[in-house]
C-alpha cells in the first residue's frame, strides 16, 4: 500500500510539473516568437503620455480609428471612450483576449474591435485615422 501511495504522488507531481511547464509554454510563446521574426514585433505598452498625444492629434477628427500592432487596446480603449469607432490589430492571441476583456470591463466594448492578425497581411485603406507605435525597421 505505501509503495501504491507513493506512485501516486509521483504521478500527481508529475502531472502538475507537466502541466505547469505547458501553460508556461502556451503563455510565453506569443510574447517571445515576435523577437525571433526577422523584424523584431515586440509588445511594448503605451505610457499615458503616449496616449494623451495620440488623443490630442484626434481632436477635431472623426471617422474610424485603427491601431496597428494594439498591444494590451490602450489607445484602441483611450479613442472609444472619446467617441470613435476603433479597431486594433494585434498578433499576440492573448493581448487580444486581454483588451478585448478591458474594453468589456471599461464598457465600450460596442464601438471596439480586436483582431488576431499579421499587420503585414491586412489592408487598412479603408480607416479614417491610423495610430501605428512601431520600431524603426518596421516603419
Amino acid at each position: 500500500e505505501g509503495s501504491s501511495k507513493r506512485r501516486s504522488w509521483g504521478l500527481l507531481v508529475t502531472a502538475g510539473v507537466g502541466g505547469t511547464l505547458v501553460a508556461l509554454y502556451a503563455v510565453a510563446t506569443p510574447f517571445v516568437t515576435p523577437a525571433l521574426r526577422k523584424v523584431c514585433l515586440p509588445f511594448v505598452p503605451a505610457t499615458s503620455s503616449q496616449i494623451q498625444n495620440v488623443l490630442k492629434m484626434l481632436e477635431n477628427r472623426s471617422g474610424s480609428l485603427v491601431d496597428i500592432g494594439s498591444g494590451d487596446g490602450r489607445v484602441v480603449i483611450a479613442a472609444a471612450k472619446r467617441g470613435f469607432r476603433a479597431v486594433g490589430y494585434e498578433l499576440n492571441p492573448w493581448l487580444v483576449w486581454y483588451s478585448r476583456y478591458r474594453a468589456w470591463r471599461d464598457g465600450v466594448h460596442q464601438n471596439t474591435k480586436f483582431y488576431i492578425s499579421d499587420l503585414w497581411k491586412v489592408s487598412f485603406s479603408h480607416y479614417t485615422n491610423v495610430v501605428v507605435f512601431g520600431v524603426p525597421q518596421m516603419v
